[in-house]
């Protein structure tokens, strides 16, 4: 068994872009839904990996091949060579896993001379979500007036700006990971009452996620060499602010929409000044065609969050469009509740709604403890103690 950075990163790569071409997803989203899958805060350790590194912890080689087989159709013989270039020790056992052996069809059989192909076992993910921010979008719920009101903004030309606001916790990431994702997934990773079928050729439009809680992502050489790439497109050299402009200008040509979260964390950085936020409005404003927009999370209005960091610039004011994000409307509430692979009685649903207030964090807590509970047999004063000391810091949010 031989190591291989070399392979490994070759065949990590493959793997992605199957993904990207199946689904019609671009790279970054790719890469973000597996560092998620991960426990990682977006795709940055998949981009490293892909460059000739292996992962150092065997738990993240287990889930990189549990998430990419399955996405991507890729078959046996792929895995063993993906697992081999890591020096995988137990290649056969995650192998037999992922492509169990039948009674009725052996390895060695064939059908027209043909080996017949034996389905992976796709992962399965945990129905409720307590803690990073919901990146399928099967498992969202909601906000379906905020998500129409949105999409009408990105219709034609120009593409207008927007800005979600919350609380911590309200569901503002999870939000814009669904505004991204929900136009060009498979239909048969939805649910049926999801809607698709936003925007006119979907395909078209280019995403780019920018998490500014990821202190990178606050250098400005760093954040605009991530855009150029995210977008497929040249990264100069040197890519200072005035190149950048000018890669962006002569080539953007496609619809896009940057989707900014934490805007606060930003406004801190000392290298995204006023200068920096300026050039932004003349690209968005003046310079793209109408072929570019923003949307931006913060706690607070972008202009008010800018004024209190001295950084007052009119970018902030191009954000006519707000949308403030409070509990889920009680039927939005009960479809969440009622997602569970194990119904709950209508007292526990109750007693869910009640205590949430319809917060989607504070309800995916509760349902994650019901679920829980029936599963392990534990009585009901036992789950529901814990969900209520799991919500204990989260009060807040019924003040807002």
């Amino acid at each position: 068994m031989k190591r291989s950075e070399e392979k490994f990163a070759s065949l990590l790569t493959e793997g992605v872009h199957l993904i990207r071409l199946r689904e019609a997803k671009t790279i970054q989203i790719v890469q973000d839904e597996l560092g998620y899958a991960l426990g990682r805060e977006g795709g940055s350790s998949i981009e490293y990996w892909r460059k000739g590194h292996i992962p150092p912890n065997l738990a993240d080689i287990d889930k990189l091949a549990k998430e990419i087989v399955p996405r991507a159709g890729l078959d046996r013989d792929w895995l063993e060579k993906f697992l081999t270039s890591a020096e995988h020790p137990y290649t056969g056992r995650i192998c037999d896993q992922l492509f169990p052996a039948t009674n009725s069809i052996s390895p060695s059989s064939n059908h027209n001379g043909h080996t017949p192909t034996i389905a992976p076992v796709p992962f399965e993910s945990d129905p409720f979500i307590v803690g990073p921010p919901i990146t399928r979008p099967y498992h969202f719920f909601g906000r379906n007036t905020e998500i129409r009101r949105l999409f009408n903004l990105w219709k034609r030309r120009p593409l207008q700006n927007a800005a979600i606001i919350g609380p911590k916790r309200s569901g503002k990431t999870s939000l814009l990971h669904y505004l991204r994702t929900i136009t060009t997934i498979p239909s048969d990773q939805v649910r049926r009452d999801q809607k698709t079928e936003w925007l006119p050729n979907p395909q078209r439009y280019q995403w780019v996620f920018v998490d500014f809680q990821d202190v990178r992502m606050c250098r400005r050489e760093r954040l605009l060499t991530y855009l150029l790439t995210s977008l497929e497109l040249p990264v100069p050299n040197p890519n200072n602010l005035e190149c950048f402009m000018d890669v962006v200008t002569n080539h953007l040509q496609t619809p896009t929409i940057i989707l900014m979260d934490e805007i606060g964390a930003a406004l801190l950085s000392p290298e995204l000044d006023l200068q920096f936020w300026g050039s932004l409005r003349s690209l968005v404003s003046n310079l793209t065609g109408g072929n570019l927009a923003f949307v931006l999370t913060a706690h607070e209005t972008p202009a008010l969050l800018a004024q209190q960091e001295g950084k007052p610039s009119p970018f902030f004011n191009i954000f006519g469009h707000t949308f403030k994000l409070g509990p889920l409307k009680e039927n939005e509430a009960r479809a969440l509740i009622a997602s569970s692979p194990q119904p709950f009685s209508e007292s526990d649903t109750n007693w869910i709604l009640n205590q949430s207030g319809c917060w989607p964090f504070l309800l995916q807590i509760l349902c994650h403890a019901r679920l829980c509970a029936l599963e392990d047999g534990e009585p009901d004063d036992v789950w529901q103690k814990e969900g209520m000391r799991e919500m204990a810091p989260y009060w807040y949010l019924f003040g807002s």
